[in-house]
């Protein structure tokens, strides 16, 4: 009985301490999340849309036989003209969400100062369509009405929907983010086209080296964003690669209609212009 009732502690105890060390490793976590997530989201966003950018123009160009020069010139004009749209479309738009953000909190700690009963009111009624009972909706609001800055960021979650504007987050920071990812991710597809002869003609080998190179960047993408997610790296690695190559290839598969049609309208137009078609 001794040996049992000393085993049932010493079991009890280390489970309490593993379960005390897996805390731990989610709260370091967590803190770890908090410092990145603000800037993951333009990391991913502006290199995945770099990259099939630039595949894109590189299979349109070097799938019509121009020089690398073509791809090189072209490719790289792109790549900083759009990755300058996209940097200053993430500043402004992370800007207007952070300013809307303020507007209406600063609304909600009007209505707090000067009709505090009926923001009461509307909370216990969004809590009790929640599941609460009507009595512990009102401890929990009243006791949270105590505290102005609380209550009023409560507000803004559960009437508005919309999440407490962050000091923290700067939208200068999100731009320049997106637009160096969007550079250094998208000059990926060109990279094998820079250490040839400039004047040589493209070919299908740089083509799937290109190919080759976006695939794998993709896939770090992907497990660069699993460190703000639950989601394993190659897991994450394989969803933005598997995702991001069927937009390349329906980028690819446009470019190539196109060049198709082209070509199709130009030999109606020189048939039409004189030559005769064969019987």
């Amino acid at each position: 009985g001794i040996n049992a009732e000393y085993g049932k502690q010493w079991y009890q105890r280390r489970v309490r301490e593993t379960m005390r060390k897996e805390h731990a490793k989610v709260e370091e976590k967590h803190t770890h999340e908090n410092c990145l997530i603000q800037y993951i989201q333009s990391l991913v966003f502006g290199g995945v849309d770099g990259i099939i950018t630039s595949f894109a123009v590189v299979a349109a160009i070097a799938g019509a036989g121009y020089s690398t020069f073509y791809v090189l010139a072209i490719g790289i004009a792109n790549l900083i003209a759009d990755g300058l749209s996209m940097g200053l479309g993430d500043y402004l738009g992370s800007d207007s969400e952070i300013k809307f953000a303020k507007v209406e909190l600063a609304r909600e700690q009007w209505e707090f100062d000067n009709y505090k009963a009926g923001e009461e009111a509307e909370m216990i009624e969004i809590f009790k369509a929640r599941g609460m009972t009507q009595e512990d909706a009102e401890i929990v609001i009243r006791t949270t009405a105590k505290y102005r800055d609380v209550f009023c960021n409560e507000m803004m979650i559960h009437e508005l929907g919309l999440t407490p504007p962050d000091d923290e987050t700067s939208p200068i920071k999100n731009g320049i983010m997106t637009f160096i990812s969007f550079i250094i991710c998208g000059i990926v597809p060109l990279l094998i086209y820079m250490f040839v002869d400039v004047h040589s003609k493209s070919d299908d080998t740089k083509f799937y080296i290109s190919i080759g190179m976006t695939a794998a960047a993709l896939f770090i993408l992907g497990a660069i964003k699993s460190m703000a997610s639950y989601m394993s790296w190659w897991k994450s690695g394989l969803s933005i690669m598997i995702l991001g190559c069927i937009a390349a290839g329906t980028a690819y598969g446009m470019s190539a209609l196109v060049e198709h049609a082209v070509a199709s309208r130009n030999s109606t137009t020189f048939c039409n212009n004189g030559s005769r078609i064969p019987d």
